[in-house]
């Protein structure tokens, strides 16, 4: 029985791990870093470029993507290989925050749903979590695009500086959480507005990251 869960664990962390790495393992590829901008626009030819590609890509992830990453590792120095392990991370912890901040958002309206302000103290749980784990997945996304300002790609420089900024709200929101409990009879305005803020941000962050994995922002296109 033990084997089993350990094997099924294993196989869950190498898909989790696989597919996602290969998409944060190539800056150029990404358009990560300063350069000249590239014009983007929905041309029929364009889009079909993309899929194209996205398909070429996923008929290329099995044997050949694993020759391919395994003849890159090689020539890697240690260094190198530690910066590219970092960011593969990146796509492993980014989930803790989202459910957190979520979860955190679900317990509050709750608990003012049920006029009880105990449910505060199972949302600060959650809050020192989800900062906890921003502030990770921030840090190691940084690892995963390349330690650059500006990019070319707009919607990874979008991707880049709205996670950063949700790790900063998020501590800034552990912070209002820890003074409101102090002080119970002021209103929190303000953590209400940052915690609302900070879902609707997390919606959108999650979408960009979402353009890195299933070719391009128009990956929802109905």
């Amino acid at each position: 029985m033990f084997k089993r869960v350990a094997l099924r664990l294993a196989v869950l962390t190498g898909l989790m791990l696989g597919s996602p790495a290969m998409a944060h393992e190539n800056h150029e590829e990404l358009g990560a870093g300063p350069g000249p901008v590239v014009e983007q626009n929905v041309a029929a030819t364009e889009k079909a470029e993309a899929v194209e590609m996205h398909s070429e890509m996923a008929t290329a992830h099995g044997e050949a993507m694993g020759q391919h990453m395994e003849a890159a590792e090689e020539n890697k120095t240690f260094a190198q290989r530690l910066l590219s392990w970092l960011g593969r991370l990146h796509s492993l912890v980014v989930h803790f925050p989202i459910a957190m901040f979520l979860g955190a958002l679900g317990v509050e309206l709750f608990g003012l749903w049920k006029g009880r302000r105990n449910y505060e103290r199972a949302a600060q749980v959650m809050l020192v979590v989800g900062a906890i784990g921003a502030v990770a997945a921030a840090f190691l996304g940084w690892f995963a695009g390349g330690f650059y300002l500006t990019d070319r790609n707009t919607v990874l420089m979008a991707h880049r500086w709205l996670g950063t900024a949700i790790a900063v709200a998020g501590l800034l929101l552990l912070y209002l959480s820890v003074t409101a409990r102090r002080a119970p009879d002021k209103p929190r305005r303000v953590y209400w507005a940052l915690l609302g803020a900070v879902t609707v941000a997390i919606a959108i962050q999650g979408w960009m990251g979402g353009t890195f994995m299933h070719g391009g922002v128009d990956h929802l296109a109905f």
